[in-house]
């Protein structure tokens, strides 16, 4: 569950580093919406390939770690590995959603 959070947030990071840096105090607001519009435009597909690699990377490990890496081994833990990814599908559009709409709200 937790590396699907990690997987989810890395994947978002081009939305929520600049949100972080203007909460922060170290960017203004308007340098941050331009980083974060450079990032997600620009960027935004290799921020979500690096979660899904870490996401697929978890998945491995949790298999290898078990001695379940074999056809069998994937079947018995799905629901495990479905409910790792959904909570960083969720992540993602959470943070999503919450970085767009702060950028509405405080426009």
């Amino acid at each position: 569950m937790i590396l699907g959070f990690v997987s989810g947030l890395a994947a978002i990071t081009c939305c929520v580093s600049p949100v972080a840096l203007a909460l922060l105090g170290v960017a203004t607001a308007a340098e941050a919406v331009t980083l974060g519009d450079t990032l997600y435009y620009e960027f935004g597909w290799w921020f979500r390939g690096a979660g899904f690699l870490i996401a697929v990377s978890a998945v491995y490990i949790h298999l290898r770690r078990r001695g379940s890496c074999s056809l069998r081994g994937v079947k018995s833990y799905k629901r495990l590995i479905g409910i790792m990814l959904a909570v960083g599908v969720v992540t993602y559009v959470g943070l999503f959603w919450f970085t767009k709409y702060l950028g509405i709200w405080f426009g």
